[in-house]
């Protein structure tokens, strides 16, 4: 699906989590590593299938229409029952204790900028949108910790904005967090592009206020046919929507 007026696109919003940023190691070797420190061995083949059977009960939460993301407290109390279940099959029975000390310590680990990565089309994408004059921003349903890690990678000296879910006290797809994106960015919905992974999220909350969504799909599960947005699998191919060279 073509780009109708490319050229007139001058602010781009990126999501952060899996359109930016990747777990580094995976999700499942973190989780194995904090394990291994507090004495509890997994396997990792055993601990990334109870990742896949929790994964229900994230996209729930995340579809629900409970704030989750729009505090520091909302988001730490749904980790903290997050890795809690995830880990309860391996720990003895009735050892809230245990389960709590090995889901925090996963929690803080993950908010380390050492638990992070860029992919890598993130830098040399950012390169060519900052040298053809684009205004860029950051808009993520995160915790507090971000900033620091987004600063450790490099990456804060692209964006002109970095709206976090947890301090702007809005969280995706709420309309109130792109209308103060654009507000902070002095920019036009209609001159703007948002790119993220999750299509009710990210989608559909740009849409919300007029800004033109792209929908990333790193792992290559759709089809442009599929989907009623502008649909790309890296982000070389948001540079090909906006007619500038790789």
């Amino acid at each position: 699906m073509p780009l109708a007026q490319a050229q007139a696109i001058r602010t781009i919003f990126f999501d952060v989590g899996y359109t930016l940023l990747r777990p580094s190691p995976s999700s499942g070797e973190v989780c194995q590593r904090v394990c291994q420190q507090l004495d509890l061995h997994i396997h990792l083949d055993a601990l990334e299938q109870r990742m896949y059977e929790a994964e229900d009960y994230f996209l729930r939460q995340a579809q629900s229409n409970k704030p989750t993301w729009a505090s520091e407290e909302s988001i730490y109390a749904f980790w903290l029952t997050y890795y809690m279940n995830l880990l309860r099959p391996f720990v003895e029975e009735h050892e809230e204790r245990r389960l709590y000390q090995l889901s925090h310590a996963i929690i803080e680990e993950f908010a380390q900028h050492t638990s992070w990565e860029t992919y890598p089309d993130v830098v040399p994408t950012l390169d060519v949108l900052t040298e053809h004059g684009y205004t860029l921003g950051a808009i993520s349903d995160w915790g507090i910790t971000l900033g620091p890690i987004l600063r450790n990678l490099g990456l804060v000296k692209y964006f002109t904005t970095l709206l976090v879910s947890a301090t702007a006290r809005q969280a995706k797809p709420a309309s109130a967090l792109y209308e103060l994106a654009l507000e902070r960015t002095n920019s036009i919905a209609d001159y703007t592009l948002h790119i993220g992974d999750s299509y009710i999220l990210d989608v559909l909350g740009a849409r919300t206020v007029g800004i033109t969504p792209v929908l990333l799909d790193r792992l290559g599960l759709l089809e442009q046919r599929n989907v009623d947005c502008h649909l790309v699998h890296s982000l070389y191919e948001l540079l090909d929507l906006l007619e500038l060279p790789r």
